[in-house]
Parts: C-alpha cells; structure tokens; sequence
C-alpha cells in the first residue's frame, strides 16, 4: 500500500514506517482509533499494507517514545490519553496553540481588575510601586477540561478601559493588537517544575501536589519595551514539552 508511486496522503517522499506512523495518528485524530483501544496486531498491519513486521514495528515504537501509544502485556498496544505539546520556542497566545486543531476553547475569568502594584511587581514591570496595574485571571480550558492557570500583569497606563472587556472568549494578545496596537514582538520565558499547591489544585481539578509546569513569560512589544508578564500553571499530565535537538 505505502511502496512505489502511490503512497498515502501525498507522503510518497518519507520513508515507509513514517507513512505508516502518519496512518496510525490518522486513526486516532478520526476517532476510529479511541483512548484506551488496542492498535491491530503488527503482523496484521504488516500484511494489511504489504510491508514487514519490522518497518510496522518502527513506527510503533517512534509513536511509543512519543507518549501516544503504549505496549501494554498481555493487552498488546494501546492508545494513550492525548498529551498537549507546549510550543517552546513558538510565540503563541493560548488561542493561536490550538487553532485550527478542532479544540474548544474557552477560559473562566476569574479575575479582571486594575490593582495596585506591590513593590515586587512594580520591580517585575519595570514600574512604581503602588502604580494601576491590570491583572487578568483566567482558567484556560481545552474542550471544558481545566488544563492552565493564567495571571497576566500589564500596566493599567497602556490599556485604559481594557477591564470591560470580555476575556471569556477573546484573545489577549489580538486585544492589545487591534485595539491597543500593541504587537508582541518577542517574549522571554522561564519554565520550572512544581508541584500544585491547594488553591491551584483545586481550580485545576487535580491533587494537591500533582505534578505541574510553571511558566513566566515576559512579553515585549517593537522597541524592547516590556508590556506583559504572565505567571501561568499547567498541568503535568495533560502538557508535555518536545525539543528537537540536532548536532
């Protein structure tokens, strides 16, 4: 089925167990293959697509070693619960992770206020202490399920009236564009692994000290100007990081 001309989805110019890899992800995204089922025997997916056993069981393995599939004994291979990538490297708003992936997204506001600075955030916006500063608190979900923690800080100076807007829906960064016209031009981050205290575990619907990611993003805008910062919390089980890494 994968050798000569043919191919699968115009992929004819990878190599035989990446198509199959690509048919097997296929599968998944379609819905025939759920989480939880068990992917076909390699045998019979060998002589489903007139290959061999090894070059079936490559592609098995690549997608092992990805976290989408599992060999399980006793129950063969089985399909893993769908992890998120976090787009390291990539400056993404939450929105622009998911586009066009078939996610619903939506966000829980939890808090959306001027406040005062206290000196330690002033420091971290490069501002005076007791300045107006815009927080913004969501609970960022992925088909209803929690799966990040968002406090974003912008000086209140920057964004007048940006407080009666509705964050349920509508994308931060595209606010600050449009609106604002403030174009994020680079960010700097920093993740660290933790672990989920109370309050955080409680909106996310884990346990307390589950593992999580924390994220701080520091958003800049032409110029070097520091517009943003954004302390965020994601679940570990549900976000994964990948790094390519050449020689």
């Amino acid at each position: 089925m994968f050798e000569g001309g043919g191919g699968v989805g115009g992929l004819t110019r990878q190599p035989i167990y990446a198509q199959i890899k690509r048919w097997i992800l296929g599968q998944i995204e379609s819905g025939a293959l759920r989480e939880g089922s068990t992917l076909t025997p390699e045998q019979e997916l060998a002589d489903r697509f007139g290959v061999s056993r090894p070059t079936v069981r490559q592609a098995i393995l690549e997608l092992v070693h990805e976290g989408v599939l599992a060999r399980v004994r006793g129950r063969g291979t089985t399909v893993l619960p769908r992890r998120l990538v976090y787009p390291v490297g990539r400056l993404l708003s939450f929105t622009e992770e998911f586009a066009g992936q078939g996610h619903e997204l939506t966000s829980d506001v939890l808090g959306c206020t001027p406040i005062a600075a206290d000196r330690k955030l002033a420091e971290r916006l490069g501002g005076s202490e007791g300045e107006p500063v815009f927080a913004l608190t969501r609970l960022r979900r992925v088909d209803a399920e929690p799966v990040a923690l968002q406090h974003s800080y912008i000086a209140h100076r920057y964004v007048p009236g940006i407080e009666a807007l509705d964050f349920s829906r509508a994308s931060l960064y595209r606010v600050l564009a449009e609106r604002y016209g403030f174009e994020i031009e680079h960010a700097d981050e920093l993740i660290r692994a933790g672990i989920a205290e109370r309050s955080e575990a409680s909106r996310l619907g884990i346990d307390r000290g589950a593992p999580i990611y924390r994220i701080e993003r520091r958003s800049y805008v032409s110029g070097g100007r520091l517009i943003e910062v954004v302390d965020s919390v994601y679940r570990g089980d549900f976000y994964e990081i990948r790094l390519r890494l050449r020689h």
